[in-house]
């Protein structure tokens, strides 16, 4: 119960309200228009003859109403040492000037001092026994101005005396106006922080929003930088192959040039039906005719237009379970096509051998349904022919993201070896 009463007022919290811009002009501007009511208010008073019985000098009046609304353009700044001032001053006043206590204008800046040391104190602790000894204070001055001073009103009723209905007036009143601003500062405290807590949240999300919209642009550029690298590495070489066996065998061997040329043509095509499709995902609105993306039934037409332009290929398909090959989701497929188109471009651009084999296995390891291909071929790596390395780095990418595992190195007994496997629900 008492730690909930001390969160409830804040008294645990070191949280420090920040001043606001230009804060001793509003509160400047505060302690004139405070002045200005309370004197019209006095003056007020004084026309009905209220303040009848006060026999003390107009200026030391004004004086008294002077120096606690001057102490309010420091309430802000230093809020505990302002509530404690303006509270000697009351009592003070109340000692040398008791009816001009009794007039609202220099109530309510007492008033306004409690809300302003409950709203702007720094560190809470000390705020609760500053407020708390600055209450005890007055309340200590009002029952010892009722028990020494005496009760001169009237006499009362038949059911109470007249000194203690005033008692219970002033209890209560006092009770309910200073409870009513102490709470009033706390939770214009605690809204406060509240706002400034969900306006730093909502800069926060909109910068992680920001770096989040950033790295799927990153992620996409980098797909797209893939995708390309994977098409035109694999049909150019294709092309530029076949190009070089036609120009070889075309006087002799003139229907040997035209499967070539058949190989350049289908290379050509698919390469701009794969380009299409890779450029469509960057347009607003997808086009209807948009080529499929490659996949898993397309390795063999690669391996096809491979052998074609010369490149020994044997594909090779080990299904440990036949019901997942049915189910391999189209991502699995793509990415496992990209490494074949991968492995062998670099076979036939960066190597000296003439055949490759490619096999796909489909099993299940540790409750995982996966996808697995191995290439390997037993040549060596052609000098002056090294690459730049981006189609590995794209396959490594492409692997990473589905989560799957690659293993790319040259073989203990010769040759280069890509393995990959993808797991997949």
């Amino acid at each position: 119960m008492r730690d909930s009463w001390r969160h409830a007022l804040t008294i645990d919290d070191s949280w420090v309200r920040p001043l606001p811009q230009r804060w001793w002009r509003l509160d400047g501007l505060l302690a004139v228009l405070a002045f200005a009511v309370s004197a019209a208010w006095t003056e007020g008073y004084r026309a009905i003859n209220a303040l009848a019985r006060d026999h003390t000098d107009l200026r030391l009046q004004y004086l008294y109403i002077l120096i606690p609304c001057a102490a309010l353009v420091l309430r802000r700044r230093f809020p505990l040492t302002t509530t404690a001032f303006i509270t000697v001053a009351w009592v003070v006043t109340g000692q040398l000037d008791g009816l001009l206590t009794t007039t609202l204008g220099i109530q309510c800046v007492y008033l306004l001092a409690i809300y302003s040391g409950t709203a702007w104190c720094r560190r809470r602790i000390l705020g609760a026994w500053v407020i708390g000894g600055c209450l005890l204070v007055l309340a200590g001055w009002v029952a010892y101005a009722l028990m020494f001073k005496g009760y001169d009103g009237p006499p009362g009723s038949d059911l109470m005396p007249g000194w203690l209905g005033m008692t219970i007036i002033l209890v209560l009143t006092n009770i309910i106006y200073l409870g009513g601003v102490v709470l009033l500062g706390v939770l214009q405290w605690r809204n406060l922080r509240r706002r400034l807590e969900l306006e730093e949240q909502a800069r926060t999300i909109d910068a992680q929003a920001a770096e989040l919209r950033t790295q799927a642009v990153d992620a996409e550029r980098l797909r797209i930088a893939r995708e390309l690298h994977d098409v035109v590495a694999h049909h150019v070489s294709v092309i530029g192959v076949q190009a070089g066996a036609a120009r070889r065998v075309l006087d002799k061997q003139p229907e040997a040039a035209r499967d070539a040329l058949t190989g350049i043509e289908r290379s050509s095509r698919s390469a701009v039906a794969e380009m299409r499709a890779l450029l469509g995902t960057l347009r607003a609105t997808p086009e209807l005719d948009r080529a499929p993306t490659p996949g898993l039934e397309d390795v063999g037409t690669l391996v096809a237009d491979y052998r074609a332009a010369g490149l020994a290929v044997d594909l090779q398909v080990v299904d440990g379970r036949p019901e997942c090959t049915c189910d391999i989701p189209p991502g699995v497929g793509l990415a496992i096509y990209r490494t074949v188109q991968e492995a062998l471009a670099n076979v036939q651009r960066h190597s000296t051998a003439t055949t490759a084999s490619v096999v796909t296995r489909f099993g299940r390891h540790c409750e995982q349904d996966y996808a697995e291909v191995e290439i390997l071929d037993a040549g060596n790596a052609r000098p002056g022919r090294a690459g730049t390395g981006l189609g590995l780095v794209g396959m490594r990418e492409r692997v990473a993201v589905l989560g799957g595992e690659v293993e790319v190195g040259p073989r203990q007994t010769g040759g280069f070896r890509v393995r990959v496997r993808l797991p997949f629900d």
